[in-house]
């Protein structure tokens, strides 16, 4: 895709027969943004972006992109180039469309099997080990499809402890997260409490502020607090060894929690770890949603 910055800061697109001369198109799918001072942008696969020059005398840099965040590119002699947020929003999403998923399928789909066992797909290797066999099976099944791409994305980050939360989530049963009887919520806190406007959320639960203020200052972990006007809060704490780095809080309706506790007969600890799961599948659907593919996969 080619595009050039215009001078009130919009982005228009080019006919790739547009691209000046000196400029060095990389064979995979490439995003490049035409600049003044003969400079442009080049973000390709993976999200990489570099800044350069068409005049070969001149050594390109590279560049970040942040999403809501305005760019300042430095040029020698002259002011500085500024695309707007509202630009940098566009290139990182043109980009991402461009751009195969982060993670590899092997290691994803045989920690998957550790867990989903039973799945008709896991009977044959064919199906399971051939990412595009795979992808037909998960057109199929949306549980099947939201656990693979949260231990994907999860494994490509080296966040191996997703995998104990995915494995709770399946246990509960994905789809009670989805029944209109049941409601969930959750927030993360560094130690003391969550930021106010989950504070907000919790007092319109019927949590008092002096409440929440006296069970952040406990030490023990899990903590049940039980609500007859709204439902169950849980309390988490999590760390290395004797030091919390952060807290969970999950509220959970009167359904919710029985169908977790009583009916699905899960300790606490599980619970949280199932509901924490479910928060990282929809995390994880937002981010494939970015990807390549997602028009075929995405639900």
């Amino acid at each position: 895709m080619l595009l050039e910055l215009m001078s009130n800061g919009t982005l228009a697109e080019l006919p790739p027969e547009n691209r000046p001369d000196g400029i060095a198109m990389p064979e995979e799918p490439s995003v490049v943004l035409l600049l003044p001072h003969n400079k442009y942008l080049l973000g390709t696969d993976g999200g990489k972006w570099i800044y350069a020059s068409s005049k070969s005398d001149e050594q390109p840099s590279s560049v970040h992109l942040y999403e809501n965040q305005v760019l300042s590119l430095l040029n020698e002699g002259t002011r500085p180039t500024i695309i707007p947020a509202d630009a940098v929003n566009i290139l990182r999403k043109e980009l991402f469309s461009l751009s195969e998923p982060p993670g590899h399928h092997a290691p994803t789909v045989l920690m998957l099997r550790t867990f989903m066992k039973e799945h008709s797909v896991f009977e044959n290797p064919n199906d399971f080990m051939l990412e595009e066999n795979f992808s037909a099976f998960m057109k199929e099944d949306f549980i099947l499809y939201k656990a693979y791409w949260t231990l994907r994305f999860s494994l490509a980050r080296g966040e191996l402890e997703t995998a104990g939360r995915i494995k709770a989530w399946l246990r509960a049963d994905p789809n009670v997260f989805g029944m209109p009887q049941n409601s969930m919520k959750i927030w993360f806190s560094i130690l003391n409490l969550p930021d106010d406007d989950a504070l907000r959320e919790l007092q319109e639960l019927s949590f008092s502020s002096l409440e929440l203020k006296h069970l952040a200052e406990q030490p023990a972990s899990p903590l049940v607090v039980y609500n007859p006007l709204s439902g169950w809060l849980i309390i988490g704490q999590f760390g290395r060894k004797v030091h919390t780095i952060f807290r969970v809080w999950l509220y959970l309706n009167h359904e919710l929690y029985h169908e977790l506790r009583e009916a699905k007969k899960m300790t606490v600890h599980d619970i949280i770890q199932a509901v924490w799961g479910e928060y990282d599948t929809q995390q994880a659907m937002k981010e494939r949603a970015k990807y390549k593919g997602a028009d075929e996969l995405n639900r």
